[in-house]
């Protein structure tokens, strides 16, 4: 049986990374990182642990985030570990109290793990 290739892991991986966090499971997302995964948002703040992942991803879903998709534009295999970048949006409270969707680009970094199975270890966005 053959590998599948990179654009097929990492789509998977949005698309279990969408569906954690559009049930409103932090610790679901946070599950998804590496042990040491690092999350860098676009506020500067640097989120390192699957704990403090957690905690972050808790606030924002807590705060009326959802409908988040991932929509994958390129995708790099390097041995054991794969890059992506892509266009991101989430619908969320704007600063007039409305519902109003959000948007930019996202890079992930994954790293296959022993079991065969890939978990992100660096996550940003703007």
């Amino acid at each position: 049986m053959s590998e599948p290739d990179v654009n097929m892991i990492v789509r998977d991986a949005h698309q279990r990374w969408n569906a954690a966090f559009n049930n409103g499971d932090a610790a679901a997302v946070a599950a998804l990182y590496t042990e040491d995964g690092t999350v860098l948002p676009h506020t500067h703040t640097v989120v390192r642990g699957r704990e403090a992942i957690t905690e972050f991803w808790s606030s924002l879903i807590s705060a009326g985030v959802k409908d988040h998709g991932i929509e994958l534009l390129d995708a790099h295999e390097a041995g054991e570990i794969a890059y992506a970048n892509g266009k991101w949006w989430a619908t969320g409270l704007g600063d007039n109290g409305k519902s109003q969707q959000f948007g930019g680009t996202i890079v992930t970094i994954l790293r296959k793990q022993t079991d065969g199975t890939w978990r992100t270890c660096l996550h940003t966005w703007n």
